[in-house]
């Protein structure tokens, strides 16, 4: 029993001090000072209007606007007519600024008003590959990548974006049917080894 009794002791006075030991670590803080400047100047990568703005009027791309949370939204705005697959060869363009490469790919984020009730889908492509076009419909997953593989944007290069749209037959005139969240998404394309 008293060896037992010694055992418990070194340990309860084991565990005191692990306690201890943690304390005076979790206690201890280092401050390592950076200096952050932030500057400000055009993104590489913008969104223009695709010659179908120009020559359509079922079709309105907006200015970019900035949203409550300061980010720039490009409103695009499309007439389906109910019952016919209703195609856009190039609603906007995605222009490369920079003097480098970019890899760039279409987000689907989701609905963001409406729904699907009046729309049977919406199909988007990303420079003109037929093969690529990617339909976005009430099964869609939030994230689907449009092409699946990004598309290499040349320095000074634009490529289109192409739509299409199915609107429901009996689709109610004249009014939003939904309001979709689709990004252009850019990366540097790193040089080939």
């Amino acid at each position: 029993m008293d060896g037992e009794k010694r055992r418990l002791s070194g340990a309860a006075a084991l565990l005191i001090l692990l306690a201890i030991a943690s304390f005076a670590t979790a206690a201890i803080t280092i401050t390592n000072i950076t200096e952050w400047r932030i500057y400000a100047r055009p993104a590489p990568i913008m969104k223009e209007k695709g010659s179908d703005m120009i020559t359509s009027e079922y079709i309105y791309t907006g200015v970019s606007t900035m949203t409550v949370d300061s980010t720039n939204r490009t409103i695009i705005t499309l007439t389906g007519f109910k019952g016919d697959p209703t195609k856009y060869d190039e609603v906007i363009r995605i222009c490369n600024r920079d003097d480098r490469p970019y890899n760039v790919q279409l987000v689907y984020k989701g609905v963001k008003e409406g729904g699907w009730t009046n729309v049977a889908y919406v199909k988007l492509w990303l420079d003109n590959q037929p093969t690529d076009g990617v339909e976005i419909n009430q099964g869609t997953s939030i994230g689907t990548k449009i092409p699946s593989s990004p598309v290499t944007v040349s320095a000074g290069a634009c490529v289109p974006v192409s739509a299409e749209i199915l609107v429901k037959p009996n689709a109610p005139d004249n009014q939003q049917l939904i309001r979709l969240q689709i990004d252009v998404v850019s990366e540097t394309n790193p040089p080939s080894p």
